[in-house]
């Protein structure tokens, strides 16, 4: 009894505590966040902690709820209305303590961790994360995801710095390959099917080279809610008889030994993986993964070597294949090589079909807001930007690249059947693979075209054929490309067709040509182009009158009566000028001529009568003549196009190779003008100055003017 009775004086003696400790009214917290990299391809990336790091009084509780406002949607998964994998927790001397498991999504973009009481630990100073969130990031690259903090509850928190930024776009996958386009060739298979077999043989193959864009991006599975990244190649256009068979795990370029099929700068090697998870790049094939590239788990790799290779599951022309990153090393840039071996029976009758492939990220999706069912992670179905920046090889040897050795594609020719033909040749420049096809658009008509073959590997040599007989006469175009790849590259050479009437236009209604020559000589029937030209004959006058050449539009200058004819002058198209011949034809008021055939040359120039002019801007003659030391300006026509030859001038008997200027005389079409300056060590006397053209492709085989006389008199006599 004693007992009991002391113990109670010394509970009524001691000073009397709260059972719990006070509510905080107010605590100051400063905002930050890791801003993470995040794949602009994802729809569901995982952004960087957001922290809260506060000051408060000792031992005081924090009871508050946390909002988040994010810039872009949470894409977690969902459970009702609660975000899964999404936490709060608080940074204790002891570690971690969870303060709300899950949050609540009020708004695609926003999200309450709600209500929660915390002691703050007598030091006053305490941490509270908020980890987990996964959102659709911006397709853009280089945007901030933003998330603005605000509280509510009986603590109120100041938050400092708001709003943070928790990532930032970037594009997680970059690729290149031998070709997006597979142009399918006999290739028979070995009667073992291995890596090692495939290579031996010979069998065709494609490779897609895949690179991350930041170190990283390739990220092996980190928890039971996620898979680790993956890549789908996606075949299309294949042909019914074709086989695929892809590597079942591929050495990435962080392994010792990666895996390649030896076209892109490393020796064929079905590759080897070390183990040591967390320092080198690898790849495993998803087998039962559906043609999003979701579903199944891809297997552990036995033993160091990967020699097998299996069988794609082909669904008519079509096919996917799946890979998982299985280990990487997140502090490298890291890529890695996929070859696909196509086999194609040779007496398959298949030869030349044009197949194609792509490479995403995977799964592909749509879902861009929080869901119950979609996986995570999921990626947009967009094509990767080249690699070759980043790994500084677009100009490697073992890249194709495209040479298009053509003629002008310009057709003229009556509407008759026959055989009119242009060929093409098609070249490999560099090493490696070239795959390419070709395409014709045409911008009027349709179906007078016909180009053989239309796909190939490497060199090739092309017949563009023409087909008159499907249309009336006038003028057609169309567009030829070849298309190699973004690496090789893409050509596309435009097609002209003139057609006549397969019979004489009536000589009663037509314009009748007489001759074709040059604008200052009736003689000189070798036309220049970029120089002027003239049509004598009869009917050559209307309100709609047009000259065409090859097909090009020849610029009209003047026209009128000569004599008891009349005349049309014209500028010949420059577009001519790697041609020697060319077929020309006259419309008026939409009846044209008989076409005919014209010479072209490169320089047959003419001086024209007064048109040398001194530097005052007066003709030179006896009554005006220049002064040795000053210039002389010449307009000719008939000298080379600009970048098609060189000009020089002669003055007396001297050579001048680099006259001051040497080109089209301004606002004169189809006039050259050559500014020269006259040496000024002539004497006073009558001379001659001629104007001389020579081409590119030999600069040492020179035409010059006839001479123009000039009159020279010196001002210090």
């Amino acid at each position: 009894m004693k007992l009991y009775v002391c113990a109670l004086a010394l509970a009524l003696s001691a000073p009397v505590m709260p059972l719990f400790p006070q509510v905080v009214p107010q605590i100051t917290c400063d905002a930050t966040a890791e801003p993470l990299q995040v794949r602009a391809e994802g729809l569901s990336e995982r952004l960087g902690e957001i922290v809260l790091t506060c000051a408060g009084p000792a031992t005081g509780t924090v009871s508050t709820s946390l909002t988040l406002g994010l810039s872009t949607a949470l894409t977690n998964k969902i459970s009702g209305d609660y975000l899964q994998g999404a936490q709060v927790v608080a940074q204790t001397a002891a570690g971690e303590q969870t303060l709300v498991s899950t949050g609540l999504l009020v708004s695609p973009t926003v999200v309450v961790f709600g209500s929660f009481s915390f002691t703050m630990p007598p030091s006053g100073l305490t941490s509270f994360i908020i980890r987990g969130l996964r959102v659709a990031a911006p397709s853009t690259e280089n945007t901030p995801i933003t998330v603005r903090i605000s509280t509510n509850g009986q603590t109120s928190i100041g938050v400092r710095n708001n709003p943070v930024t928790a990532g930032v776009s970037k594009r997680g996958l970059l690729a290149s390959g031998t070709s997006t386009r597979i142009v399918c060739t006999g290739s028979n298979l070995p009667e073992e099917i291995s890596f090692g077999s495939l290579v031996n043989a010979g069998v065709r193959f494609a490779t897609t080279r895949i690179t991350e864009g930041y170190p990283a991006a390739f990220e092996p599975r980190t928890d039971p809610v996620s898979q680790g990244t993956r890549i789908i190649i996606r075949y299309a256009g294949l042909p019914s008889k074709a086989r695929l068979f892809l590597p079942d795990f591929i050495a990435g370029s962080t392994s010792s030994d990666p895996t390649t099929a030896g076209d892109l700068g490393w020796p064929a090697s079905p590759g080897s993986y070390a183990g040591s998870v967390g320092g080198m790049l690898l790849l495993g094939r998803v087998a039962n993964a559906d043609s999003n590239g979701a579903g199944d788990s891809p297997r552990v790799p036995f033993g160091i070597h990967l020699n097998g290779v299996s069988e794609i599951n082909l669904q008519g022309s079509a096919g996917s294949v799946t890979y998982e990153v299985l280990d990487s090393n997140s502090q490298a840039f890291e890529s890695a090589q996929i070859p696909t071996f196509i086999a194609l029976p040779r007496d398959s009758g298949q030869d030349g079909t044009v197949a194609t492939s792509q490479v995403t990220f995977a799964p592909l999706s749509t879902v861009a807001q929080a869901s119950t069912t979609a996986p995570i992670p999921r990626f947009r179905d967009v094509a990767p930007p080249l690699d070759c920046t980043l790994l500084r090889d677009c100009t490697a040897g073992y890249f194709p690249r495209l040479i298009v050795d053509a003629p002008a594609l310009e057709f003229n020719i009556t509407a008759t059947p026959g055989y009119y033909q242009k060929y093409i040749r098609v070249l490999n420049d560099n090493q490696g693979l070239m795959n390419w096809s070709t395409k014709i658009e045409y911008k009027s008509g349709k179906d007078w075209l016909k180009i053989s073959p239309e796909a190939g590997v490497n060199n090739a040599s092309l017949n563009l054929s023409a087909f008159p007989e499907k249309l009336a006469p006038g003028l057609y175009e169309a567009v030829l490309t070849i298309d190699a790849g973004p690496l090789a590259g893409t050509r596309a050479l435009p097609v002209r067709l003139t057609v006549t009437s397969a019979t004489a236009p009536s000589d009663s209604t037509s314009p009748q040509v007489r001759t074709i020559s040059s604008y200052t000589n009736e003689q000189a029937t070798t036309l220049v182009p970029g120089s002027l030209a003239s049509i004598r004959g009869l009917r050559l006058m209307g309100t709609d009158v047009k000259v065409f050449m090859d097909g090009f539009t020849a610029q009209i200058v003047s026209s009128g009566v000569s004599g008891s004819e009349q005349k049309v002058d014209f500028v010949v198209p420059a577009s001519l000028a790697t041609q020697s011949r060319a077929s020309l034809q006259i419309a008026v008021n939409g009846v044209a001529s008989l076409a005919q055939q014209v010479s072209l040359t490169t320089s047959a120039p003419v001086i024209f009568p007064g048109g040398v002019v001194n530097e005052n801007g007066v003709a030179n003659s006896i009554a005006n003549p220049e002064a040795p030391g000053k210039t002389l300006t010449v307009y000719a026509t008939g000298l080379p196009a600009a970048g098609l030859g060189f000009i020089s001038v002669k003055i007396h008997d001297r050579e001048i190779s680099q006259p001051d200027y040497a080109g089209p005389a301004p606002g004169l079409p189809g006039i050259q003008q050559v500014n020269v300056v006259i040496p000024g060590d002539l004497p006073t006397m009558q001379s001659e100055v001629l104007v001389c053209g020579s081409p590119v492709s030999s600069s040492d085989t020179r035409v010059c003017s006839k001479p123009y006389t000039i009159q020279l008199r010196r001002t210090d006599e």
